[in-house]
């Protein structure tokens, strides 16, 4: 990979399909050259993909039964995660990492109600956890699928 920089000012442009685009522009007078393989061009490319094109985002409501920074969260996260799936096989857990918290949220429900409804069930299975237990709102992306022409 080849890189030739010259500098750039700060203008407002235009949405470029990928960094490598915005960097080649002329904002300043100056040249970028940037030759790259074809298959990174496509990966580094801010367009969306087959599947965010068939996608929708919505809002879902979960229950953050952990969340900590310690040095062993990730630890604590996953094996409560299969401690819940042990207790609640039906209901999704996931783990997540978002700097610097490790957490661990329960289920996808469609309102807050149906998430507070859940809650008390799960605090009293787990009331260890029961101080930090809160409801979140997320926002997911879900596949639509056309079915018209079926």
């Amino acid at each position: 990979m080849l890189f030739i920089v010259a500098p750039i000012q700060a203008q407002s442009v235009a949405r470029d399909t990928s960094i490598v685009q915005y960097l080649e522009r002329s904002l300043s007078g100056g040249t970028v050259q940037i030759t790259q393989p074809e298959e990174l061009s496509r990966r580094v490319a801010r367009v969306a993909s087959d599947l965010e094109e068939n996608s929708v985002k919505v809002s879902v409501y979960r229950i953050q039964l952990f969340s900590s920074n310690n040095t062993n969260a990730k630890a604590q996260a996953e094996a409560l995660s299969e401690e819940f799936a042990d207790v609640f096989p039906t209901l999704p857990a996931m783990v997540s990492y978002v700097s610097p918290f490790w957490r661990l949220r329960i289920g996808e429900f469609r309102t807050y109600e149906e998430a507070n409804a859940m809650l008390p069930i799960i605090q009293s299975k787990f009331p260890d956890m029961e101080r930090g237990m809160l409801i979140i709102r997320e926002r997911v992306s879900i596949q639509v699928h056309d079915y018209s022409n079926d």
